[in-house]
């Protein structure tokens, strides 16, 4: 099942605490993908990666990344991490936006994502077609 980005906004919010939520996080598997090619002329790509759990609490994450030189990819705003977990710190409060992202890029960087970005490459699709 193909999962977009914005379908996250209808998913119901899971709440963890951080250790909570790095317990689930080795569950996360790739639900959805988005690759395009930006530019013909240096076929650079951008895209979407959706991650989800497949067993226990629905847990989603999801955030775009683009290509700076061939195969060589970071993400399009570090600050724009969309997932459907409100994470808690022990005492039962909500984590400041920025320490929440924190956590949310530290997952994100120990996901094998762009690894399957290289196995798409054959698949990317110009920008002014997909549109």
């Amino acid at each position: 099942m193909q999962l977009a980005a914005w379908q996250l906004m209808a998913c119901e919010t899971v709440v963890k605490t951080v250790n909570e939520f790095q317990l689930v996080t080795p569950g996360l598997r790739q639900v959805g993908s988005s690759v395009r090619v930006d530019n013909a002329r240096s076929g650079l790509r951008s895209g979407q990666e959706v991650w989800a759990t497949t067993k226990g609490e629905p847990i989603q994450i999801a955030w775009e990344w683009t290509e700076i030189q061939p195969d060589v990819v970071a993400l399009f705003d570090p600050m724009n991490i969309l997932c459907n977990v409100a994470l808690i710190d022990r005492d039962g409060h909500a984590l400041a936006r920025s320490r929440r992202m924190l956590h949310l890029n530290n997952v994100v960087h120990q996901l094998d994502w762009r690894s399957a970005l290289g196995a798409a490459r054959g698949q990317c699709v110009p920008m002014s077609l997909a549109a």
